[in-house]
């Protein structure tokens, strides 16, 4: 690739940055989509409780893929 059609090209990617690589999704985690078990909960609570945020909480729970799907659970439940 000539150094032209790289500064060119470098232009393009810094003012589009999701033309980088349209193909990489979101990392899918363990737990994500799955039922919600009482520990799953239990877990929840707790560290909503505890001042953790809902990301982290999600991270805790392996379900950092559907951070929407542990916040509408929190939610559900009265804690956010």
């Amino acid at each position: 690739m000539s150094s032209l059609r790289r500064k060119r090209m470098s232009r393009v990617l810094r003012h589009y940055p999701s033309q980088r690589a349209p193909y990489i999704q979101p990392m899918k985690d363990i737990y994500d989509g799955d039922p919600w078990t009482e520990m799953d909960v239990e877990d929840l609570i707790s560290s909503l409780r505890s001042g953790h945020t809902i990301e982290e909480t999600a991270r805790h729970l392996c379900r950092s893929g559907t951070v929407a799907e542990v916040r509408r659970k929190a939610e559900e439940l009265g804690l956010a």
